[in-house]
C-alpha cells in the first residue's frame, strides 16, 4: 500500500512525536522481509541516521536503531551509513543510559565490523573509550557485547594500537582479576589475545607487568581462568616476535605446569598452544628440555578426545626437523603408545597428526628401525583406505620415507599397502591425495617383488592413464612411477613400450604376451596358465632354471629334441641319441615327441633347452675375439635353433609347430626352448636372452605383423654404429639401422 514511502516525508518533520510515530511504523515494517528492499533505498537510511542525533528522544532512538540493525547486514547500507555520518552517530550511542538503545546500537556496529572501513572510521570515532566506558554497566548481555564488538575492531591493527593509548589492557587484566565478572572472563581473554598480536603491544604488556599477570591465570586454580589464559598466549604466539617475547619471559615452564592437569578442557588448550609455539626453535628446544615431549607423549592416550587430537598435533610440530625430539619419542614406552593409538583410533585428525610424526621421525634413519619392527607399516597401511583425505596424504608421506629401507620393504609386501595405493589413483578425485599416492608409488617401486605386487594389483593400466590426463603434478609424477615399475618389470615394458634396450637385461621369469592393445591390461603369468589353450598368439616365457624342481613325470620337450650345435657348422647331434647318417636330410627337422603324461603344476615348464643353449653359448660364443665375431656365431646359432635360414615363413610351417606344442603342454604359456620352428618374434627374443647371458649388448624391438628384431652397436673407425641383426633370410648379416634394408626387415 505504499507505506514507506508516505511515511518517508514524516521522519523528517519539525514535530518530535510525528518523527518518532512515523520511525515506529518504518521500524515495524521492516520487521517483515518483503519490506526491506524499500526501507534499504538510500533516502531511507539517510532519514532513519538523522534520527540519531542526540536531541532525539530515547524511543526515537530506540526504533531507529532496531530498523538500521535490521537491515546493516547489507553491504550498501552500511555504505550509506557511512556516508551519511552514522558511525559516529552510533558511538555515540553506545553509551546511552537506555540499555534497549546500546542493545541496538552495539548489534548493529557488530555488523558494520565485518567490514574493513567501517573498523577504521569506528576506530575514529573514538570507539574503544566508549566500549571500554560501556564495560561498567550493570547489565551483562550489554557489556558481553561490547567486548563481542571490541574483539571485532581490534582486528583492525589502529584499534589495537588505540587499545593501547587507553591503557586498555590494563583495564582488560584487572577485570579478569574480579570474580563477579567470571562470565566475561572468556571475552575479555579473545581482546587481550587479539591485542597481543601486536609485538609493541606485547613488549609493552611484559614491561607493565600485565604479560605476568596473565601467566598467573595459567597457573591459577581455576580452570575457566587457565583456559582464557592459554587462549590468550596462543592467539599471539603465532607470530615469530612474539613468540620470542613469550621465550623470554619462560612462558614454556608455565605452560609445563598445566599439562599433569586433570581438567581436559585446559589439558586441550594448552596442548594447542604448545603447537602454536613449535615453530620457534628455541621454544621447541625448551619444551624438549623441561619434559613437554614426555608429557604430551602420555597424553595421546588420553580418554577425551579433543586432548588426544591436541597432543598429537603438538608432537607433528614439535618432531618437524628435530631430531632430538624424535629421540625423545622414539624412546620404548613413548613410541609403542603412539604406535598402539595409531592402530586403534578413528579419529582422522589423530591419525593424520600420529601419521605425520612418524613421517618426521623416519626422515633420520637412525630412527627408521626401531618404528619397522613395532610394525608402524601395518598401521599406516590401514590408513591409507580412510576416506580422510589428510590421513591418506599423511601415511603416504610417511610409507613413502620408510620403504628407503630393505627391511621396511619386506615389511610392506606383508600388508596390503601396495594394493592400498593402486586403489587410491582408481578411486580418488582429491587432486593431492593422488599426487602423494602416485609419489610414494614411485618411491615403492625399489625392487622387482615391489613391481611384481603392484602389476598384480593393476597399477600398471592405472599408471598408464594417468600418464596421458591432463591434472597437473600428478601426470608427471605417474611417468616417473611408471617409469620404475618398467624398469624392475621388463615383461610389462616390453607389453607397453614394445623395445628393451641394450641395458636391459632379461631374466628368468620374462615372458612375452604380445604388442599392447588399447583399452588392454598386461596380466599376470599366473593368469595367463590358468587359461585353456586357444588359437591366440602363444606367450613366450623365459625360465632357463626353473622356480621350482620339475616333477618326476615331466618330461620337457627340450629334453627329447634339444641339440648341441657345432657354432661353426650349424650342425647338431641330439642328445640322447645316435647321430644322423651322413645320408639323411639335415634339413629335416623332426617333430617334437609328446611329453609323458603332463601334470598341472600352475607353473611355467622348466625349459631344459634354454639351460643348454646358455651352457654352449657361454663355453663357444662368449670367448670370441670381437663383438662382431661374437654377433655372428650367435646370429647363425640362433637361427639354427629356430629352423634354419628362411626362404618362406609359409614353408616353415611354425604356426602347426606352435599349435602342436601348446596342445602337449595344454597351456598358452611355451618356453622359448621349446620352439624349434620360430620366426622375427621367436628368433628375436631368443637373441636377446642369450645375448644378455654372454655380456653381448643387444636391444630387443618389437614391430607389427610379428615382426621383432634386435639391434646392436659396433665401433667402425672410431665411431659407433648402430645395425639390425638378420636371424631369418641371411643369419648373421648386419643391417645398418636406417637403410633400405633394415627397412624391409622390420616390414612386410
Amino acid at each position: 500500500m505504499g507505506a514507506v514511502k508516505a511515511a518517508l516525508p514524516h521522519l523528517s518533520s519539525t514535530d518530535a512525536a510525528t518523527r518518532r510515530s512515523s520511525v515506529m511504523l518504518v521500524n515495524s515494517l521492516a520487521q517483515m522481509e518483503e519490506s526491506r528492499a524499500e526501507i534499504r533505498a538510500e533516502e531511507v537510511v539517510a532519514a532513519l541516521i538523522n534520527l540519531l542525533k542526540p536531541e532525539e528522544g530515547v524511543m526515537t532512538h530506540e526504533h531507529a536503531t532496531k530498523c538500521l540493525l535490521t537491515i546493516a547486514d547489507q553491504y550498501s547500507t552500511k555504505s550509506v551509513i557511512l556516508e551519511n555520518g552514522g558511525v559516529e552517530l552510533l558511538v555515540q550511542l553506545i553509551t546511552d543510559p537506555d540499555p534497549l538503545v546500546q542493545n541496538n546500537t552495539l548489534e548493529t556496529i557488530q555488523l558494520l565490523a565485518v567490514d574493513c572501513q567501517c573498523r577504521i572510521a569506528l576506530n575514529e570515532a573514538n570507539i574503544v573509550n566508549s566500549l571500554l566506558e560501556t564495560l561498567k554497566c550493570e547489565y551483562p548481555t550489554i557489556q558481553q557485547l561490547a567486548l563481542k564488538v571490541l574483539y571485532s575492531v581490534c582486528q583492525e591493527e589502529c584499534v589495537r594500537t588505540s587499545v593501547k593509548e587507553v591503557n586498555g589492557l590494563e583495564t582488560l587484566l584487572k577485570m579478569l582479576s574480579e570474580e563477579e565478572l567470571s562470565d566475561l572472563h572468556e571475552g575479555i581473554v579473545q581482546v587481550v589475545g587479539v591485542c597481543m598480536l601486536d609485538t609493541e603491544q606485547l613488549d609493552a604488556m611484559k614491561d607493565s607487568g600485565c604479560l605476568l599477570t596473565l601467566a598467573n591465570y595459567v597457573t591459577s586454580s581455576e580452570p575457566q581462568g587457565q583456559l582464557n589464559a592459554l587462549r590468550a598466549i596462543s592467539t599471539c604466539s603465532g607470530k615469530p616476535e612474539n613468540c620470542q617475547i613469550l621465550h623470554d619471559n619462560e612462558i614454556e615452564t608455565t605452560i609445563m605446569t598445566v599439562l599433569g592437569g586433570e581438567n581436559a578442557g585446559v589439558l586441550a588448550q594448552a596442548c594447542r598452544t604448545v603447537s602454536t609455539m613449535a615453530a620457534n626453535p628455541l621454544v621447541k628446544e625448551t619444551f624438549t628440555k623441561i619434559g613437554v615431549v614426555q608429557a604430551l607423549m602420555n597424553l595421546i592416550g588420553h580418554e577425551d578426545q579433543t586432548v588426544q587430537e591436541m597432543s598429537s598435533l603438538s608432537l607433528a610440530n614439535l618432531s618437524l626437523n628435530s631430531k632430538v625430539v624424535c629421540l625423545d619419542i622414539i624412546q620404548d614406552e613413548h613410541v609403542t603408545q603412539l604406535v598402539e593409538v595409531l592402530e586403534e583410533s578413528t579419529s582422522p585428525r589423530i591419525l593424520s597428526y600420529l601419521a605425520t610424526v612418524v613421517f618426521n621421525i623416519v626422515k633420520f634413519e637412525a630412527l627408521r628401525e626401531r618404528l619397522v619392527a613395532l610394525n608402524v607399516i601395518q598401521s599406516l597401511s590401514a590408513c591409507l583406505t580412510n576416506s580422510d583425505t589428510d590421513v591418506c596424504i599423511a601415511a603416504c608421506k610417511a610409507l613413502a620415507a620408510l620403504v628407503a629401507d630393505s627391511s621396511a620393504r619386506e615389511e610392506l609386501l606383508k600388508t596390503n599397502a601396495l594394493g592400498s595405493l593402486v586403489s587410491i589413483l582408481k578411486e580418488s578425485s582429491n587432486k593431492e591425495v593422488l599426487r602423494k599416492a602416485a609419489w610414494t608409488i614411485g618411491i615403492c617401486v625399489a625392487n622387482e617383488d615391489m613391481a611384481k605386487e603392484l602389476n598384480k594389483n593393476g597399477a600398471l593400466r592405472v599408471l598408464m592413464d594417468m600418464c596421458t590426463n591432463d591434472i597437473q603434478g600428478v601426470s608427471n609424477l605417474a611417468v616417473v612411477a611408471l617409469e620404475k615399475l618398467l624398469h624392475y618389470d621388463l615383461a610389462a615394458k616390453y607389453w607397453h613400450m614394445g623395445c628393451l634396450s641394450q641395458t636391459d637385461v632379461v631374466k628368468d621369469g620374462f615372458y612375452d604376451t604380445g604388442a599392447h592393445k588399447p583399452g588392454d591390461d598386461f596380466k599376470p603369468i599366473k593368469l595367463l596358465l590358468d587359461r585353456k589353450v586357444d588359437n591366440k598368439r602363444a606367450v613366450l616365457y623365459v625360465s632357463s632354471l626353473g622356480a621350482d624342481p620339475e616333477p618326476a613325470d615331466l618330461k620337457s620337450e627340450a629334453s627329447t629334441t634339444g641339440s648341441t650345435t657345432n657354432v661353426k657348422t650349424g650342425r647338431g647331434t641330439a642328445k640322447g641319441k645316435k647321430p644322423h647318417k651322413p645320408e639323411e636330410k639335415k634339413e629335416e627337422i623332426p617333430e617334437p615327441e609328446p611329453p609323458k603324461e603332463l601334470k598341472d603344476t600352475g607353473k611355467p615348464r622348466v625349459d631344459n633347452a634354454l639351460r643348454e643353449y646358455i651352457e654352449e653359448v657361454t663355453a663357444t660364443i662368449a670367448p670370441l675375439a670381437t663383438q662382431a665375431e661374437q654377433i655372428a656365431a650367435l646370429s647363425l646359432y640362433v637361427s639354427n635353433q629356430m629352423g634354419g635360414p628362411v626362404t618362406s615363413i609359409s614353408a616353415l610351417s611354425y604356426d602347426l609347430h606352435i599349435a602342436q606344442i601348446k596342445a602337449d603342454l595344454k597351456t598358452n604359456v611355451i618356453p622359448i626352448g621349446f620352439i624349434k620352428r620360430g620366426i622375427f618374434y621367436h628368433r628375436a627374443l631368443l637373441f636377446k636372452v642369450l645375448a644378455d647371458r654372454v655380456g653381448l649388448p643387444a636391444s630387443l624391438v618389437r614391430g607389427e605383423y610379428n615382426r621383432a628384431w634386435n639391434e646392436v652397436s659396433l665401433v667402425e673407425g672410431g665411431k659407433s654404429k648402430h645395425y639390425l641383426v638378420d636371424l631369418m633370410w641371411e643369419p648373421g648379416q648386419l643391417l645398418e639401422v636406417g637403410s633400405h634394408g633394415a627397412g624391409v626387415y622390420k616390414k612386410l
